[in-house]
């Protein structure tokens, strides 16, 4: 506990370099090219509309899904918005040490506010993303609802995963460079034990609750509840208690490791 205070510590002291680096990661991203932070939407929003062509013309699969209240795009686009962000920093978390290399080495750097500006820094693509979601949301006739307002609270749970991601993931991959280059080969991966692209209640019960351990799901479909089903997060409290507890474990294994290596990583950089 005293680690994880010294870490909220450390982060709200040194916010101003924080949100400094978290905004220069994009723009050194996308240095000397034209299009620049374009890029970063260009990208995902070609894969809804591939994804969106294959199935509902290539495979000719059926659009209606059970409990919508708006278009099947419309559910695939929203799941999706949310997913771009934590398939991201699967990858850009677990190499926020590694990649700013440089700082660490700077004895007066916080080096505890690398995970966290890594996680802000897509964060802010995350935004523009789901702005972006909304306004096809508009064009396809569906209309705000009160619902909407658990956007923030399930954007908050996923950024708050994505903070401890990066913490432990970040060390492992020093420590252990094999690390990194396992979670570049099932990055894909996810996406497809994600349910990204099905409907999870068309599982069978015994199906269903595999993927009630899986956060990623958890935070697609909390997305999808608010805006084509109008379900409430405390209305399924059993899959808002195993995300949570999913979260604190990670939690505490981040924490503990970052007390543990966070020393001697300058070094092994």
């Amino acid at each position: 506990m005293r680690t994880l205070i010294k870490l909220i510590k450390e982060n709200i002291t040194h916010r101003d370099q924080m949100w400094t680096l978290a905004k220069s990661i994009q723009k050194v991203k996308f240095k000397g090219s034209d299009a620049g932070f374009l890029w970063a939407i260009l990208k995902p929003t070609m894969y809804i509309c591939v994804f969106y062509f294959a199935i509902t013309i290539g495979f000719k699969s059926s659009k209606s899904i059970d409990g919508l209240i708006c278009p099947y795009f419309i559910w695939l686009t929203i799941g999706m918005v949310a997913f771009f962000y934590m398939r991201d920093m699967i990858l850009n978390g677990a190499s926020c040490f590694r990649k700013n290399a440089n700082y660490v080495s700077k004895a007066k750097y916080p080096v505890g506010t690398l995970p966290i500006s890594v996680s802000l820094s897509y964060l802010l693509i995350h935004f523009v993303m789901l702005g972006l979601g909304f306004v096809i949301c508009f064009l396809f006739g569906v209309a705000p609802s009160i619902y909407w307002i658990q956007i923030p609270f399930y954007t908050l749970l996923m950024f708050i995963m994505a903070c401890f991601w990066s913490i432990g993931t970040g060390l492992i991959s020093v420590m252990y460079k094999d690390f990194y280059n396992f979670l570049q080969l099932v990055n894909q991966a996810v996406f497809w034990l994600s349910a990204i692209l099905f409907d999870l209640h068309r599982l069978s019960p015994s199906a269903q609750k595999v993927f009630l351990f899986n956060p990623i799901s958890y935070i697609v479909e909390g997305y999808r509840n608010a805006v084509c089903r109008h379900i409430w997060f405390f209305e399924e409290p059993l899959k808002f208690g195993c995300f949570m507890i999913v979260l604190v474990v990670m939690a505490a294994v981040a924490i503990l490791m970052y007390k543990k290596l966070i020393k001697r990583i300058p070094d092994v950089l």
